[in-house]
């Protein structure tokens, strides 16, 4: 793991926990440092395994919770076929089913987009806490290692 920081009026720029120690860097401000950035590589991990929940763009997510939002007030408002919500009507132009089965499939497709969130956010602080409780520098490499396996192999089901 490589580590940037300053200590005492000096920058340390791309040097291995080892190589701060032997500068005299005190080994906890090497832990924190080395904590910050494993836990800045939790994080891409845990962004990955979002990503591979939704299609590729900006605000995907974003859509995902208007379009429940929508279907889901068109189901518990008595489905008027009059008033179809545009999300619906999309999933329904798109898919060629029926009003009420594109509202169905749009909230069920979402609260697996919510359960995945909720998985991997666990995952991600869980790892992040083992990395800041970890006694020693390798604990915590190793910490994060297993945190971001785990966020790794997170992926939805094949189709």
């Amino acid at each position: 793991m490589i580590i940037n920081m300053k200590h005492n009026g000096t920058t340390y720029s791309e040097f291995h926990h080892a190589g701060l120690l032997e500068r005299g860097v005190p080994i906890e401000l090497v832990k924190a440092a080395a904590a910050k950035v494993l836990g800045r590589q939790v994080d891409t991990a845990a962004g990955n395994a979002r990503a591979a929940f939704v299609s590729p763009g900006s605000y995907i997510d974003q859509e995902y919770l208007l379009a429940k939002q929508e279907a889901s007030e068109w189901l518990a408002g008595g489905k008027d076929e009059a008033a179809i919500p545009s999300s619906v009507q999309d999933h329904i132009d798109m898919f060629g089913v029926s009003a009420e089965a594109a509202a169905a499939e749009i909230v069920a497709t979402a609260e697996q987009w919510e359960t995945a969130l909720r998985d991997i956010r666990n995952l991600r602080l869980g790892g992040k806490a083992a990395v800041q409780r970890a006694d020693t520098i390798e604990a915590a490499e190793e910490a994060a290692q297993q945190a971001i396996e785990q966020l790794n192999r997170y992926r939805p089901p094949e189709a």
